[in-house]
């Protein structure tokens, strides 16, 4: 049996499409609050309606380790891709708790419970150092300490250092490490934001830049590595790099508009503005964040390109898709 964390997140719903229409048994772990009728229809909008039925919604939480050797009871395969994505300071005990604590737990019952196989989505954002050679960063580039992480890039490498520890335990294990993913599935997610034209981000943009994919490209990739049972090894799934005001400008031009770039000098105020406003409940543009959007950092994709001779879908061609997607969801409302 297949056991999935974050079934109801963007990767995880697409995933859970995939794996059901092999007809596999899965179980896939999901918070008592989780809106699971949300992934119903997503499965009647790709056509899988009659595959729903392979999975069990079971009510969990990595942190509870005496929950956890139920949960993972038959289990032979897991797909870790739950995780809290968050760049406010002031959810770093939950950042920490839900993507390092938990994974460790999970990694732990793992190991106790035979588990075979343990694959991992993971984040560019665990990734530091350029190759001197092609100046991207690749599966190479080790964890600089010396550079301003976020709390989330923290926890994402650590969280793959947990993984690891799995495979020095016999598991086999793959991790992937996606861009920015660009998808759709009700129109209510943050990273949903990108296609809402009434969105802050939807008319501005910060001079920095990064990478792009598609997530029907990651759950895709991630499922061919594990048929060809390419394990104990990293990749990194990435479409293009692009600076952050040509992909959004994708979307803006289907309304005839064009994004505005925000100077560095700007954003270095609204920095300044943000640690007061952190006093009042605001947010909080942490110094890690301000260099990740003004700086145009560069991945390499080519590792996965050349192992599944495989060609990634243009970012042009994925935010068009999704971006329809999305006015057909909130049409819908």
């Amino acid at each position: 049996m297949i056991f999935v964390t974050g079934g109801t997140g963007l990767v995880g719903s697409h995933l859970l499409v995939e794996l059901a229409r092999k007809q596999q048994p899965i179980r896939a772990l999901k918070r008592h609050t989780s809106d699971i009728k949300s992934i119903e229809r997503f499965f009647a909008d790709q056509n899988a309606t009659e595959f729903y039925k392979y999975i069990t919604w079971v009510d969990g939480d990595l942190s509870d380790i005496t929950k956890l050797p139920d949960l993972l009871k038959d289990i032979k395969t897991i797909y870790h891709t739950a995780a809290f994505v968050s760049f406010d300071k002031k959810d770093d005990d939950e950042i920490f708790e839900t993507n390092i604590l938990g994974t460790e737990a999970l990694v732990n019952e793992a190991i106790d419970s035979k588990v075979k196989e343990f694959f991992f989505v993971s984040s560019i954002a665990a990734m530091d150092d350029l190759n001197p050679v092609t100046k991207k960063i690749d599966e190479l580039s080790a964890w600089n300490n010396s550079l301003t992480h976020s709390s989330y890039a923290i926890s994402k490498f650590r969280a793959e250092m947990e993984v690891w520890r799995a495979s020095q335990e016999g598991i086999n294990v793959i991790i992937v490490n996606p861009g920015v993913i660009i998808g759709s599935i009700n129109g209510r997610r943050a990273s949903e934001k990108l296609f809402d034209q009434n969105s802050i981000i939807s008319k501005y943009a910060p001079s920095g830049g990064t990478a792009f994919v598609d997530v029907r490209d990651v759950v895709k990739v991630l499922l061919e590595l594990v048929q060809q049972k390419i394990y104990n090894q990293k990749f990194i799934l990435i479409a293009e790099n692009r600076s952050y005001k040509d992909a959004l400008n994708y979307v803006a031009k289907k309304n005839n508009a064009e994004i505005k770039l925000i100077s560095n000098s700007t954003l270095k105020a609204i920095k300044i503005f943000s640690s007061i406003s952190r006093i009042f409940g605001g947010k909080y543009l942490t110094k890690a964040t301000y260099y990740s959007l003004t700086t145009k950092i560069k991945y390499d994709n080519s590792k996965i390109c050349k192992t599944l001779d495989y060609s990634f879908i243009p970012i042009e061609e994925a935010i068009n898709y999704h971006y329809s997607n999305y006015q057909k969801l909130i049409s819908t409302k």
